[in-house]
This record gives C-alpha cells, structure tokens and sequence, in this order.
C-alpha cells in the first residue's frame, strides 16, 4: 500500500482525533494533591465546533484575545483543517478534603463548602467559589495534557477562552470550570504565530491598531529611560519630535469600564441559541452511544 503526499496530508489530520484519545489517557491519570477531583473530558470536531467559534468571534468584538482565538479557529475550519479540541472541566466548588487548609479564606472546609452552596457566581474564565486545591488539581491535569500533546510533536495550545465558550455552552455537564487544548491543525506555530495577523497586517493596521494594542500591553518595551520618573513612550514615527510626548499614566477609562460591564450581559444574550446547538450534538451523541 502506498499512500502519497497529499493522502499522508489528510491522514495526519485526521489522526489529531487519536491524538486526543491518548491525551485523554494522560489527563486521567494525572496525579493529585487531594485524589478527589473527577476530571470530565469531551472531544470536539468538525461543524461541532461553531458554536465555539461563533461566540469567540462575537464577544472578540470587544476583547482581543477572543476575536484571535475565534479567527485562527474560523481560518483553519475554513481550510479545511479544523483543530480537534478536547475539553477538560471540573467542579471546583466543592471540598472533599477536609483538610481545612484555610487557602480559600475560609477557615474549614465545611465553612467554605457552605457559603459555595449559597453563593454561586460567575467569574472571569469559571464560576465560583473555588476550593483552592480543587484548582490546582485541574491544573496538574490541564499540564499534563499539555505535556502529552508535545510528545507527539502536534500543533496545540491550552485556551482560557476556548474553555470559558465551552462552559457558557455547556459542552460538559456540571463543572464549574473548563478549560479548552486546541490539537491541530498541523501546521508551525499556529496559535504563537497567528497567521490571521500577517494576513491582515499591513502599514495601516500597525498604525492604527496593532502598535497601539503593543504599546498598551507592553509600555516597558516602548520607554525610553525613565531615571526621571516620567519616561516618554516611543513610537516608530519620529517620536522624539514630537511637540508633546505620550506617557504612562494610570486612569481610569469610561470608554473600557462600560464595555467590560457589559461583556457578560452581551454573552447571556448569545448563549441561549448556541447552546440549544451543543444540546442536540450531546444527545445525538447519547442515541449513539457516544455520551
């Protein structure tokens, strides 16, 4: 049998699902700090991903790093290389340790176990409260997902955001927290390199968003010697002819605050539709005994 260049191409992407399969291995059998943690994983392909997708691109309207997860993720589905996303969650509100470590604020366990009953919410990238050690368990589980994603030298990268869309869309069944390892596509560099950037990269994107994004972020890499307390912040256009320079100032900005009060608002208003979607894959997937 001989299978050529483009097969062996075709092959190797759709061998990113046994990939995941054994990456499933590594996650379970990750150690523990309490040994009480269940660990639920899903594995995502193909159209079954929109939904993701979807919510990445419109809630990236207003947050970067969304609308680059979401963009990266639409470009490879769109070449037909979509990655093949496991996803890992867990219930992290819940002390089954009663060891009354304290790192939750809470004096014991079951102090902590009951103000989280009453007291669920929503927060940045999972719903709490939290059981500290809970959380460093889904952590060592998320690492070691990683690790086994480099020994078979795949593209991957772990998302927060993926995983929060997931969350929101209820890909798993009670969990308080998820988190998203993107495998795939084959291709260099994927989610570092961003190729959806030098796409749209040009002379004006640089002016107009991209140096400002970096020098928001990134202020340090644009001062220049700042002895005098207030160093100026360079630019690639003759800044130091400037009339009136920039410098970094700590404010607060009207503008982000409402758009960051309004973020969560924006997404319970798309989630209901899109997870009405993740509920018909989840019970195809039950009828066919893959639950």
């Amino acid at each position: 049998m001989y299978y050529g260049h483009e097969e062996t191409k075709k092959l190797s992407q759709e061998a990113l699902l046994d990939v995941a399969m054994h990456i499933v291995h590594a996650v379970q059998k990750a150690p523990q700090i309490t040994g009480h943690l269940e660990i639920k994983t899903a594995v995502v392909t193909g159209d079954e991903l929109l939904p993701i997708i979807e919510l990445l691109e419109e809630v990236g309207e207003d947050e970067m790093v969304l609308w680059m997860d979401g963009m990266s993720y639409r470009t490879a589905y769109e070449e037909g290389t979509p990655p093949v996303l496991l996803l890992l969650g867990a219930d992290l509100t819940k002390s089954k340790s009663n060891w009354d470590c304290g790192a939750c604020g809470f004096p014991t366990c079951g102090e902590f176990n009951r103000y989280s009953k009453l007291h669920h919410g929503m927060g940045l990238s999972s719903f709490g409260p939290s059981c500290m050690l809970n959380t460093l368990d889904f952590g060592i589980a998320s690492d070691w997902s990683c690790a086994a994603a480099s020994k078979y030298d795949i593209e991957n990268r772990i998302h927060v955001s993926i995983g929060l869309c997931g969350l929101y869309l209820a890909y798993i069944d009670d969990v308080s927290s998820m988190i998203g390892l993107s495998i795939g596509p084959v291709k260099e560099f994927w989610y570092y390199n961003r190729p959806i950037w030098t796409r749209k990269y040009d002379k004006e994107f640089n002016r107009s968003f991209f140096l400002e994004i970096m020098r928001t972020q990134y202020p340090s890499m644009f001062q220049t010697f700042t002895g005098n307390a207030h160093p100026p912040i360079k630019d690639y256009d003759k800044w130091w002819d400037k009339d009136a320079q920039d410098f970094v100032k700590i404010d607060a900005d009207p503008e982000i605050n409402a758009v960051k009060d309004g973020l969560v608002g924006k997404i319970m208003s798309i989630v209901p539709d899109k997870r009405a979607r993740v509920e018909e894959f989840k019970a195809r997937a039950k009828e066919e005994g893959r639950s």
